[in-house]
């Protein structure tokens, strides 16, 4: 490494929590922000590898740098290793490597951010002198209480037998609960509404209920179609599909057609704020484990041998701690949060 320039910073903060907030449009403004009056802060991010990060700041509008980050590595919550191009308000660029690590030391964060390839002394030492006030406006945030910043997180909703299938055989559009699926869902009821909108006693009450207060949906395509679209609505709120080829009309205003997964959730969070995403298919919910980009996972167990369907889980190894365990009449209901 040549012209380096390293900065560490101790956070009282879980690596998760750091990260997640530094790698979301708000803790960026935090990162990047200053509060002289007329400073411009933007950043669009596309968390994954190969996708790129952009982030304009600067004193006016008319004086701005212009940050584009490609992701090179993605190790939530431990590491980010970045190609960094740099257009500075004359027009003139500049291409650097950076790396961010998220150190866990005895319940806080140390915070490293390591850049290298500078092509001068002076520009290095430019870029060093603002990091202090980057950091100070990044712990700041983070010292706020946690419900006050707090991330949506993306929750798997599925029901599934013992066997592991959450649809029984030869499911399709015609029958997408497969033969004898329709044995998953009996814990819900009868619909109570005009839509398939359920409302159990007791402790599933309470499980549909954090359902419903999901501000976004990411559902597979499959399970979508299988589905008949929800009708074009699941609960009132925006539905993302990841979709490859060319997508076909929307059934409502609710329904957006994307090109991949890390899109549909990265939008999808976008969308709720500061409430959680529901995520619902089986092949998209592989897919978004192996991609590290699914947060937890609430099982409806079903005390059911179904002996074939479509499997939830696929080969992919990932950990799962349970933080929660709802037993109800007819359903055991899971709660796990990935563990990275």
């Amino acid at each position: 490494m040549s012209r380096e320039l390293r900065y560490e910073r101790l956070i009282q903060a879980s690596p998760v929590r750091v990260f997640d907030l530094f790698t979301s449009p708000a803790g960026q403004r935090e990162f990047y922000g200053n509060d002289a009056p007329g400073w411009v802060v933007d950043s669009r991010c596309e968390l994954r590898v190969g996708g790129a990060w952009e982030i304009i700041f600067g004193p006016s509008p008319g004086e701005v740098y212009r940050h584009r980050h490609v992701f090179e590595a993605i190790e939530r919550p431990r590491r980010l290793l970045l190609a960094t191009t740099e257009t500075r308000p004359d027009g003139s660029r500049l291409a650097f490597s950076t790396e961010f690590s998220f150190a866990s030391r005895d319940g806080a964060t140390l915070m490293t951010m390591l850049q290298w390839d500078f092509p001068s002394d002076e520009l290095r030492d430019e870029h060093g002198r603002g990091l202090p006030h980057a950091f100070d406006r990044l712990e700041r945030a983070l010292s706020a209480p946690e419900n006050g910043d707090r991330m949506a997180k993306s929750v798997l909703y599925m029901s599934m037998s013992l066997d592991g299938f959450i649809t029984g055989p030869e499911d399709g559009p015609s029958n997408g609960l497969g033969n004898g699926g329709q044995r998953l869902h009996d814990w819900l009821g009868e619909p109570v509404a005009d839509y398939p909108h359920f409302a159990p006693p007791g402790l599933s009450g309470q499980v549909v209920a954090e359902l419903i207060a999901t501000a976004a949906v990411v559902v597979g395509r499959k399970t979508f179609d299988y589905a008949g679209h929800w009708g074009g609505d699941h609960h009132g709120v925006p539905i993302f599909v990841p979709t490859r080829g060319t997508p076909p009309r929307p059934q409502s205003g609710w329904v957006h057609y994307v090109p991949d997964a890390a899109t549909a959730m990265r939008e999808a969070k976008a969308a709720a704020g500061d409430r959680n995403v529901m995520v619902h298919g089986a092949d998209l919910a592989q897919s978004l484990l192996l991609d590290g980009l699914l947060d937890e996972l609430e099982i409806h167990l079903i005390p059911v041998v179904l002996g074939g369907g479509r499997r939830l889980f696929g080969a992919a190894n990932v950990e799962l701690e349970l933080t929660r365990v709802l037993d109800a009449p007819g359903v055991t209901h899971l709660h796990y949060r990935v563990v990275l």
